[in-house]
């Protein structure tokens, strides 16, 4: 039984670049509820985690982070492919970064969360504010909705039936 790789691909404000630390299942695990949650961070605004291929612990700013995605094998990695343009019901731009983000698994319910949280945003929002998107392998995506510029839509045929008229 082979063991599964973790790693935690880090978009930050200002950076060109993503940062990716190779971390345990309940690491990747403990910064998604850190993230979601900032109760759980320290007073200072920082996660800790350790960077097990380097041996060595890491401190982050949440306030910086833009993106946080919680990958496995690190193979599927690679940035969503232009392919996929055609053909989903999220996309996302974030401020500074270049990647456009293509989710097409996103269900109508999650949709509809993403959008109500998005427009629920005021200025007693807190700007460590994070949403959760799951991509299409099924790895988590942690994205400062402060940072979102630009977000599409794809409300996929819910109105179909409901313009289909008889003609008498």
């Amino acid at each position: 039984m082979s063991v599964q790789n973790y790693y935690l691909k880090f978009f930050l404000r200002g950076k060109e670049n993503p940062f990716i630390y190779t971390v345990l299942k309940q690491t990747a695990k403990r910064i998604e509820e850190c993230l979601l949650s900032p109760d759980h961070v320290t007073n200072g605004g920082f996660v800790e985690f350790e960077h097990l291929s380097k041996n060595q612990n890491i401190y982050i700013k949440i306030s910086q982070v833009q993106m946080c995605q919680l990958l496995w094998d690190y193979g599927v990695v690679a940035s969503n492919s232009e392919e996929d343009e055609g053909c989903y019901s999220l996309a996302l731009v974030l401020n500074g970064v270049d990647e456009i983000f293509y989710y097409s698994e996103v269900g109508s319910d999650d949709l509809q969360e993403i959008i109500d949280t998005i427009m629920g945003i005021n200025s007693y929002t807190p700007s460590e504010f994070f949403i959760r998107v799951v991509d299409d392998d099924g790895e988590v995506n942690l994205i400062n909705a402060s940072d979102i510029v630009l977000m599409e839509c794809l409300v996929n045929n819910i109105f179909d039936e409901d313009l289909s008229f008889e003609q008498n």
